[in-house]
């Protein structure tokens, strides 16, 4: 169901436009893209953009590409900063090279933020990498789906409140990892 009309006349502050793509690669890898944009409907004041960035003009626009195995093991990361505010930012792109040799697993977003402390990185670049990794996790769903049917645990297990061991989805589905009443 879509959300209601607004009631009231509104004026548009602020756009923000992400999105993720996964790919399956020929060579057993896999990539996932996000892009980042982001806009304002006003005069923005920019000494490093030449005074201001002007109403509708992008702010920020970013790509980010992990390149992942099946294990969700990250082989590589691309980044690509077009647009930004001020001189220093594009100088956050090599410092995410870090994260290569890292598995998206739980824990992953505490353990960039250690190697990553937020005084070296790029706030728009650490939330466009949480969500092309959480893109990797969904890309990758149906390999993880036959490792289940294998006996291996499910990875959402726990993680919300359909993927309960003790609920009836859990139940239903994969009996094995039930943990409620019998």
């Amino acid at each position: 169901m879509p959300l209601s009309e607004p009631t009231h006349e509104r004026e548009e502050i602020y756009f923000r436009h992400v999105n993720y793509t996964g790919y399956r690669r020929d060579d057993d890898l896999w990539e996932i893209e996000g892009h980042f944009v982001d806009r304002r409907p006003y005069d923005y004041p920019c000494v490093d953009r030449g005074g201001f960035i002007r109403a509708g003009e992008t702010f920020h626009e970013m790509t980010l590409r992990l390149t992942v195995n099946d294990d969700l093991f990250i082989k590589d990361i691309e980044l690509h900063i077009e647009k930004f505010p001020y001189k220093q930012c594009p100088l956050a792109e090599a410092v995410y090279k870090k994260i290569i040799g890292m598995q998206i697993v739980p824990g992953f977003n505490k353990e960039v933020r250690r190697q990553i402390p937020a005084t070296l990185g790029c706030v728009h670049i650490y939330e466009l990498l949480l969500g092309t990794a959480n893109c990797a996790f969904q890309t990758l769903a149906q390999v993880r789906f036959m490792k289940y049917c294998r006996g291996t645990q499910p990875d959402p297990l726990n993680t919300c409140l359909a993927w309960d061991s003790n609920g009836p989805m859990v139940k239903r589905e994969w009996p094995d990892f039930y943990t409620g009443e019998k």
